[in-house]
Protein backbone atom coordinates (compact mmCIF):
# COMPACT_ATOMS: atom_id res chain seq x y z
CA UNK A 1 0.00 0.00 0.00
CA UNK A 2 1.51 3.35 -0.96
CA UNK A 3 2.21 6.08 1.58
CA UNK A 4 -0.18 8.44 -0.20
CA UNK A 5 -3.05 5.95 -0.12
CA UNK A 6 -2.54 5.19 3.56
CA UNK A 7 -2.33 8.85 4.40
CA UNK A 8 -5.39 9.75 2.36
CA UNK A 9 -7.74 7.07 3.60
CA UNK A 10 -6.29 5.66 6.80
CA UNK A 11 -4.99 8.60 8.87
CA UNK A 12 -3.89 7.66 12.34
CA UNK A 13 -2.10 9.50 15.07
CA UNK A 14 1.67 9.57 14.98
CA UNK A 15 4.60 11.41 13.52
CA UNK A 16 4.19 9.81 10.09
CA UNK A 17 0.68 11.25 9.78
CA UNK A 18 0.67 14.80 11.17
CA UNK A 19 -2.74 15.56 9.70
CA UNK A 20 -4.37 12.57 11.39
CA UNK A 21 -5.33 14.25 14.64
CA UNK A 22 -7.18 17.19 13.03
CA UNK A 23 -9.11 14.79 10.81
CA UNK A 24 -9.99 12.54 13.71
CA UNK A 25 -11.24 15.60 15.53
CA UNK A 26 -13.32 16.66 12.54
CA UNK A 27 -14.93 13.25 12.39
CA UNK A 28 -15.69 12.88 16.06
CA UNK A 29 -16.41 16.40 17.24
CA UNK A 30 -19.80 17.40 16.74
CA UNK A 31 -22.43 17.99 18.63
CA UNK A 32 -26.06 18.14 18.78
CA UNK A 33 -26.16 15.35 16.20
CA UNK A 34 -24.40 12.94 18.55
CA UNK A 35 -21.09 12.76 16.70
CA UNK A 36 -22.93 12.41 13.37
CA UNK A 37 -21.90 14.03 10.11
CA UNK A 38 -24.20 15.09 7.28
CA UNK A 39 -23.59 14.15 3.65
CA UNK A 40 -22.12 17.58 2.95
CA UNK A 41 -19.78 17.32 5.91
CA UNK A 42 -18.63 13.85 4.88
CA UNK A 43 -18.11 15.12 1.35
CA UNK A 44 -15.99 18.01 2.63
CA UNK A 45 -13.90 15.75 4.88
CA UNK A 46 -13.22 12.99 2.36
CA UNK A 47 -13.41 14.78 -0.98
CA UNK A 48 -16.11 12.41 -2.23
CA UNK A 49 -19.04 14.05 -3.99
CA UNK A 50 -22.48 14.17 -2.42
CA UNK A 51 -23.85 12.43 -5.49
CA UNK A 52 -21.43 9.51 -5.01
CA UNK A 53 -22.42 9.16 -1.36
CA UNK A 54 -26.08 9.08 -2.37
CA UNK A 55 -25.28 6.38 -4.94
CA UNK A 56 -23.41 4.28 -2.37
CA UNK A 57 -26.52 4.47 -0.21
CA UNK A 58 -28.81 3.47 -3.09
CA UNK A 59 -26.83 0.32 -3.90
CA UNK A 60 -26.47 -0.68 -0.25
CA UNK A 61 -22.72 -0.17 -0.14
CA UNK A 62 -22.71 2.60 2.45
CA UNK A 63 -26.11 3.36 3.96
CA UNK A 64 -26.21 6.21 6.46
CA UNK A 65 -26.12 5.40 10.15
CA UNK A 66 -29.51 7.05 10.49
CA UNK A 67 -31.80 9.48 8.71
CA UNK A 68 -32.97 12.52 10.62
CA UNK A 69 -36.61 13.53 10.94
CA UNK A 70 -35.90 16.19 8.33
CA UNK A 71 -34.66 13.52 5.92
CA UNK A 72 -30.91 14.19 6.24
CA UNK A 73 -28.51 11.25 5.94
CA UNK A 74 -26.22 11.11 8.97
CA UNK A 75 -22.97 9.16 9.36
CA UNK A 76 -21.13 8.17 12.53
CA UNK A 77 -17.45 7.36 13.00
CA UNK A 78 -17.93 3.68 12.09
CA UNK A 79 -19.55 4.67 8.82
CA UNK A 80 -16.68 7.00 8.03
CA UNK A 81 -14.17 4.26 8.75
CA UNK A 82 -16.11 2.01 6.38
CA UNK A 83 -16.02 4.75 3.75
CA UNK A 84 -12.24 4.97 4.09
CA UNK A 85 -12.04 1.23 3.41
CA UNK A 86 -14.26 1.63 0.35
CA UNK A 87 -12.06 4.41 -1.01
CA UNK A 88 -8.97 2.34 -0.42
CA UNK A 89 -10.39 -0.60 -2.37
CA UNK A 90 -11.40 1.77 -5.17
CA UNK A 91 -7.72 2.74 -5.37
CA UNK A 92 -7.09 -0.93 -6.20
CA UNK A 93 -9.43 -0.60 -9.21
CA UNK A 94 -11.84 -3.04 -7.60
CA UNK A 95 -15.48 -3.17 -8.81
CA UNK A 96 -18.09 -1.93 -6.35
CA UNK A 97 -19.81 -5.31 -6.21
CA UNK A 98 -16.59 -6.86 -4.88
CA UNK A 99 -15.99 -4.00 -2.47
CA UNK A 100 -19.46 -4.59 -1.07
CA UNK A 101 -18.51 -8.20 -0.33
CA UNK A 102 -15.36 -7.12 1.45
CA UNK A 103 -16.82 -4.42 3.67
CA UNK A 104 -20.29 -5.85 4.35
CA UNK A 105 -19.47 -9.53 4.82
CA UNK A 106 -16.78 -9.91 7.51
CA UNK A 107 -16.75 -13.72 7.29
CA UNK A 108 -15.75 -13.63 3.61
CA UNK A 109 -12.20 -14.67 2.74
CA UNK A 110 -10.82 -11.18 2.18
CA UNK A 111 -7.30 -12.45 1.61
CA UNK A 112 -8.44 -14.59 -1.33
CA UNK A 113 -10.28 -11.70 -2.98
CA UNK A 114 -7.27 -9.41 -2.55
CA UNK A 115 -4.95 -12.03 -4.01
CA UNK A 116 -7.20 -12.36 -7.05
CA UNK A 117 -7.38 -8.60 -7.46
CA UNK A 118 -3.60 -8.44 -7.33
CA UNK A 119 -3.45 -10.92 -10.22
CA UNK A 120 -5.92 -8.83 -12.19
CA UNK A 121 -3.97 -5.64 -11.56
CA UNK A 122 -0.74 -7.33 -12.61
CA UNK A 123 -2.36 -8.43 -15.89
CA UNK A 124 -3.55 -4.87 -16.44
CA UNK A 125 -0.05 -3.58 -15.68
CA UNK A 126 1.45 -5.91 -18.30
CA UNK A 127 -1.13 -4.81 -20.85
CA UNK A 128 -0.49 -1.11 -20.17
CA UNK A 129 3.27 -1.59 -20.34
CA UNK A 130 2.86 -3.21 -23.73
CA UNK A 131 0.70 -0.34 -24.98
CA UNK A 132 3.19 2.21 -23.67
CA UNK A 133 6.09 0.38 -25.34
CA UNK A 134 4.20 0.46 -28.64
CA UNK A 135 3.60 4.19 -28.25
CA UNK A 136 7.31 4.74 -27.56
CA UNK A 137 8.21 2.86 -30.72
CA UNK A 138 5.81 4.96 -32.75
CA UNK A 139 7.14 8.21 -31.25
CA UNK A 140 10.69 7.14 -32.06
CA UNK A 141 9.64 6.38 -35.62
CA UNK A 142 10.75 2.78 -35.31
CA UNK A 143 9.39 0.17 -37.70
CA UNK A 144 6.77 -1.92 -35.99
CA UNK A 145 7.40 -5.05 -38.01
CA UNK A 146 10.09 -6.83 -39.91
CA UNK A 147 8.14 -9.93 -40.70
CA UNK A 148 7.18 -11.66 -43.91
CA UNK A 149 3.53 -11.83 -44.85
CA UNK A 150 1.75 -15.16 -44.45
CA UNK A 151 0.29 -16.53 -47.66
CA UNK A 152 -2.69 -18.85 -47.85
CA UNK A 153 -0.31 -21.70 -48.67
CA UNK A 154 1.57 -21.07 -45.42
CA UNK A 155 -1.63 -21.27 -43.40
CA UNK A 156 -2.67 -24.46 -45.19
CA UNK A 157 0.72 -25.93 -44.29
CA UNK A 158 0.28 -24.91 -40.67
CA UNK A 159 -3.12 -26.57 -40.59
CA UNK A 160 -1.71 -29.75 -42.13
CA UNK A 161 1.06 -29.88 -39.53
CA UNK A 162 -1.45 -29.28 -36.75
CA UNK A 163 -3.63 -32.17 -37.93
CA UNK A 164 -0.58 -34.39 -38.32
CA UNK A 165 0.88 -33.66 -34.89
CA UNK A 166 -2.11 -32.93 -32.69
CA UNK A 167 -3.16 -35.69 -30.27
CA UNK A 168 -6.36 -37.47 -31.21
CA UNK A 169 -8.41 -35.99 -28.32
CA UNK A 170 -7.52 -32.46 -29.47
CA UNK A 171 -8.72 -33.16 -33.01
CA UNK A 172 -11.87 -34.82 -31.70
CA UNK A 173 -12.58 -31.77 -29.57
CA UNK A 174 -12.08 -29.49 -32.58
CA UNK A 175 -14.48 -31.54 -34.67
CA UNK A 176 -17.04 -31.48 -31.84
CA UNK A 177 -16.77 -27.71 -31.58
CA UNK A 178 -17.16 -27.02 -35.29
CA UNK A 179 -19.40 -29.90 -36.30
CA UNK A 180 -17.00 -31.43 -38.85
CA UNK A 181 -13.35 -31.47 -39.87
CA UNK A 182 -14.26 -29.48 -43.01
CA UNK A 183 -15.84 -26.71 -40.92
CA UNK A 184 -12.85 -26.69 -38.58
CA UNK A 185 -10.44 -26.52 -41.53
CA UNK A 186 -12.36 -23.67 -43.14
CA UNK A 187 -12.49 -21.69 -39.90
CA UNK A 188 -8.82 -22.31 -39.13
CA UNK A 189 -7.55 -21.19 -42.53
CA UNK A 190 -9.84 -18.16 -42.74
CA UNK A 191 -9.12 -16.87 -39.24
CA UNK A 192 -5.41 -17.70 -39.25
CA UNK A 193 -4.84 -15.99 -42.60
CA UNK A 194 -6.57 -12.85 -41.36
CA UNK A 195 -5.00 -12.83 -37.90
CA UNK A 196 -1.43 -13.76 -38.83
CA UNK A 197 -1.27 -10.74 -41.13
CA UNK A 198 -2.67 -8.24 -38.63
CA UNK A 199 0.16 -5.93 -37.47
CA UNK A 200 -0.43 -6.56 -33.76
CA UNK A 201 -0.49 -10.35 -34.24
CA UNK A 202 2.62 -10.27 -36.39
CA UNK A 203 4.37 -8.26 -33.69
CA UNK A 204 3.48 -10.90 -31.12
CA UNK A 205 4.67 -13.70 -33.42
CA UNK A 206 7.90 -11.84 -34.07
CA UNK A 207 8.53 -11.53 -30.33
CA UNK A 208 7.65 -15.17 -29.70
CA UNK A 209 9.32 -16.87 -32.69
CA UNK A 210 11.69 -14.33 -34.26
CA UNK A 211 10.53 -14.83 -37.85
CA UNK A 212 7.92 -16.44 -40.04
CA UNK A 213 10.27 -19.39 -40.47
CA UNK A 214 10.31 -19.75 -36.68
CA UNK A 215 6.53 -19.95 -36.64
CA UNK A 216 6.54 -22.59 -39.37
CA UNK A 217 9.24 -24.60 -37.61
CA UNK A 218 7.36 -24.50 -34.32
CA UNK A 219 4.48 -26.31 -36.00
CA UNK A 220 6.76 -29.26 -36.72
CA UNK A 221 7.06 -30.10 -33.04
CA UNK A 222 3.97 -31.93 -31.80
CA UNK A 223 2.69 -31.01 -28.33
CA UNK A 224 3.49 -33.60 -25.69
CA UNK A 225 0.61 -35.74 -24.54
CA UNK A 226 1.21 -34.91 -20.88
CA UNK A 227 1.13 -31.21 -21.73
CA UNK A 228 -2.16 -31.62 -23.52
CA UNK A 229 -3.61 -33.54 -20.59
CA UNK A 230 -2.46 -30.86 -18.17
CA UNK A 231 -4.01 -28.14 -20.32
CA UNK A 232 -7.25 -30.09 -20.61
CA UNK A 233 -7.40 -30.54 -16.84
CA UNK A 234 -6.69 -26.87 -16.14
CA UNK A 235 -9.25 -25.54 -18.62
CA UNK A 236 -11.84 -28.08 -17.51
CA UNK A 237 -11.46 -26.98 -13.90
CA UNK A 238 -11.83 -23.34 -14.95
CA UNK A 239 -14.93 -24.10 -16.99
CA UNK A 240 -16.62 -25.96 -14.14
CA UNK A 241 -15.97 -23.04 -11.80
CA UNK A 242 -17.34 -20.66 -14.45
CA UNK A 243 -20.48 -22.78 -14.61
CA UNK A 244 -20.84 -22.36 -10.84
CA UNK A 245 -20.40 -18.59 -11.19
CA UNK A 246 -23.08 -18.45 -13.87
CA UNK A 247 -25.51 -20.61 -11.88
CA UNK A 248 -24.95 -18.46 -8.80
CA UNK A 249 -26.03 -15.41 -10.74
CA UNK A 250 -22.63 -13.72 -11.00
CA UNK A 251 -22.18 -11.45 -14.00
CA UNK A 252 -19.59 -12.44 -16.60
CA UNK A 253 -17.66 -9.26 -15.79
CA UNK A 254 -17.62 -9.99 -12.05
CA UNK A 255 -14.25 -10.30 -10.35
CA UNK A 256 -14.64 -14.08 -9.94
CA UNK A 257 -15.52 -14.70 -13.60
CA UNK A 258 -12.83 -12.36 -14.93
CA UNK A 259 -10.12 -13.99 -12.87
CA UNK A 260 -11.19 -17.43 -14.03
CA UNK A 261 -10.86 -16.17 -17.61
CA UNK A 262 -7.38 -15.02 -16.62
CA UNK A 263 -6.56 -18.49 -15.29
CA UNK A 264 -7.74 -19.97 -18.60
CA UNK A 265 -5.47 -17.55 -20.45
CA UNK A 266 -2.49 -18.35 -18.22
CA UNK A 267 -2.92 -22.08 -18.94
CA UNK A 268 -3.00 -21.38 -22.69
CA UNK A 269 0.03 -19.11 -22.40
CA UNK A 270 2.08 -21.72 -20.53
CA UNK A 271 1.02 -24.52 -22.88
CA UNK A 272 1.94 -22.55 -26.00
CA UNK A 273 5.09 -20.98 -24.58
CA UNK A 274 3.70 -17.56 -25.42
CA UNK A 275 4.94 -14.21 -24.18
CA UNK A 276 1.48 -12.68 -24.56
CA UNK A 277 -1.81 -14.57 -24.66
CA UNK A 278 -4.26 -11.69 -25.04
CA UNK A 279 -4.78 -12.07 -28.79
CA UNK A 280 -5.19 -15.82 -28.48
CA UNK A 281 -7.83 -15.43 -25.79
CA UNK A 282 -9.76 -12.73 -27.61
CA UNK A 283 -9.68 -15.06 -30.63
CA UNK A 284 -11.27 -17.78 -28.51
CA UNK A 285 -13.91 -15.29 -27.40
CA UNK A 286 -14.58 -14.32 -31.01
CA UNK A 287 -14.95 -17.97 -31.99
CA UNK A 288 -17.64 -18.58 -29.38
CA UNK A 289 -19.36 -15.32 -30.27
CA UNK A 290 -19.41 -15.87 -34.03
CA UNK A 291 -19.91 -19.60 -34.47
CA UNK A 292 -23.14 -21.19 -33.19
CA UNK A 293 -21.74 -24.71 -33.55
CA UNK A 294 -18.84 -23.86 -31.25
CA UNK A 295 -21.22 -22.41 -28.65
CA UNK A 296 -23.52 -25.40 -28.85
CA UNK A 297 -20.62 -27.83 -28.44
CA UNK A 298 -19.26 -26.12 -25.32
CA UNK A 299 -22.74 -25.61 -23.85
CA UNK A 300 -23.45 -29.29 -24.38
CA UNK A 301 -20.12 -30.44 -23.00
CA UNK A 302 -20.83 -28.72 -19.66
CA UNK A 303 -24.60 -29.13 -19.81
CA UNK A 304 -25.05 -25.42 -19.24
CA UNK A 305 -26.84 -23.38 -21.92
CA UNK A 306 -25.09 -20.06 -22.48
CA UNK A 307 -21.78 -20.97 -20.84
CA UNK A 308 -19.83 -20.40 -24.08
CA UNK A 309 -21.18 -16.86 -24.41
CA UNK A 310 -20.50 -16.35 -20.68
CA UNK A 311 -16.88 -17.44 -21.17
CA UNK A 312 -16.48 -15.12 -24.16
CA UNK A 313 -17.79 -12.16 -22.18
CA UNK A 314 -15.56 -12.96 -19.19
CA UNK A 315 -12.51 -13.13 -21.48
CA UNK A 316 -13.29 -9.75 -23.00
CA UNK A 317 -13.84 -8.25 -19.56
CA UNK A 318 -10.54 -9.58 -18.24
CA UNK A 319 -8.48 -8.55 -21.27
CA UNK A 320 -10.34 -5.25 -21.79
CA UNK A 321 -11.15 -6.34 -25.35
Amino acid sequence: MSYSVRRKYFPVSGEDFPDAVPMKRQICEGSEKGFMKTVKEVSRITGISVRTLHYYDEIGLLPPTKVSEAGYRLYDEAALEKLRQILFFRELDMPLRDIEKLVNHPLLAKEEILKRQKIALNQKKIHLERVMASIDQILKGEKQMDFEVFEKEDVEELFGRFVENAPKPVLEAAVREFGSMEAFHSNYVEKAFQNYNRPEIRQILLEAYGSKAGVMDSAKTPPKEEGVEQLRGQTDQVMRRLVECKRNGLAADSLEAKLLAGEYGLAMKQFGGLKEERQLMTGIADTYSQYPQAREALDGQYEEPGIAAYLAEAIRAFYHA
